[in-house]
C-alpha cells in the first residue's frame, strides 16, 4: 500500500468551504470517504498515515478531521493529540471497526468530540459534520 495524501478539492459556493481531513489507512475508505459529503460544501484532503496527516497540517488549517483510530505508523490517539497541538480549534473524529469499551477515556486523551464505528453510514456523518461544524455536539443529532 502506497501512502497518500491529496486534496479532493469540491468548490466552494457563496461562503468558504468547510476543510475537511480524512485520516485512515485503509484506501478503500480514502476512496469513499470524500464522496460522502454534499457536493460543493467541503474541501476534503485525505491521508494514509498520520505521519502524512500531521505533515499536511503544518501547512493547512482544517476545520475537521476524521482519524482512525488503528494505523501503522501511529494510533489515532497520537494523531489526534498532535493534530490539536498544531491546530488547536480542529474538531476530531475518532473512527474504528472495532469495539471498544470505554470510548470515553479514548476520546478524552484524545481531544474528540465523537467515535464512528465501522461500516460508515453517510447520512449520520454528514448530520455528525454539520453539528460539529456548526459549533454544536454529537448529541445534538439522533444516533446511528
Amino acid at each position: 500500500m502506497k501512502p497518500q495524501a491529496k486534496t479532493h478539492e469540491q468548490p466552494a459556493q457563496a461562503s468558504a468551504a468547510a476543510r475537511i481531513l480524512i485520516v485512515d489507512d485503509d484506501t478503500d475508505i480514502l476512496d469513499v470517504f470524500p464522496h460522502l459529503f454534499r457536493p460543493s460544501c467541503y474541501s476534503i484532503a485525505v491521508a494514509s498515515r498520520g505521519s502524512l496527516a500531521l505533515e499536511l497540517a503544518a501547512h493547512r488549517t482544517f476545520d475537521l478531521a476524521f482519524v482512525d483510530y488503528f494505523m501503522d505508523d501511529m494510533n489515532g490517539v497520537v494523531v489526534s493529540q498532535r493534530l490539536r497541538h498544531v491546530q488547536p480549534h480542529i474538531q476530531i473524529v475518532l473512527m474504528s471497526g472495532y469495539s471498544f469499551d470505554d470510548k470515553s477515556e479514548i476520546m478524552a486523551s484524545s481531544g474528540a468530540r465523537a467515535f464512528l464505528h465501522k461500516p460508515l453510514n453517510a447520512d449520520y456523518i454528514q448530520a455528525l459534520t454539520d453539528s460539529l461544524l456548526a459549533g454544536k455536539g454529537p448529541d445534538a443529532i439522533a444516533p446511528h
